[in-house]
């Protein structure tokens, strides 16, 4: 995937966009996080309305990968040893976002509930 493509063609997305995708995913719930917008499954947030762009909850690998892929729109954010990503709104489009919000939810989601085992009976 090549993001930022063809910006002129899609539409950005705004607070609203955002919103409206993680809401739409199963289970999900906005709650403030430090007086900013954020979106959480039973598990965890997985996405933050930040000034400085959307926070996304993605696995170690994945942001590896964006951050050299795009470093521009894939901001890292350090806090301690840990790298977090950024991304700046303005330089994606509506679908490669909701692409991204569904990647930091599947993150986030709880694992599935296995089925108890019966004990062995003798």
């Amino acid at each position: 995937m090549t993001f930022g493509e063809n910006l002129r063609d899609q539409p950005m997305p705004a607070a609203a966009d955002i919103r409206k995708a993680a809401l739409a995913l199963e289970g999900v719930k906005e709650v403030d996080h430090w007086r900013r917008p954020a979106f959480r499954t039973e598990r965890r947030i997985f996405a933050v309305i930040r000034p400085d762009g959307l926070w996304l909850n993605l696995p170690e690998e994945r942001k590896e990968f964006l951050f050299e892929a795009a470093p521009d729109i894939f901001v890292k954010y350090m806090w301690g040893k840990t790298a977090h990503v950024i991304v700046q709104p303005a330089k994606v489009s509506k679908k490669e976002m909701e692409a991204l919000l569904h990647e930091a939810w599947e993150a986030s989601k709880p694992a599935e509930k296995k089925a108890k085992a019966r004990p062995h009976r003798r």
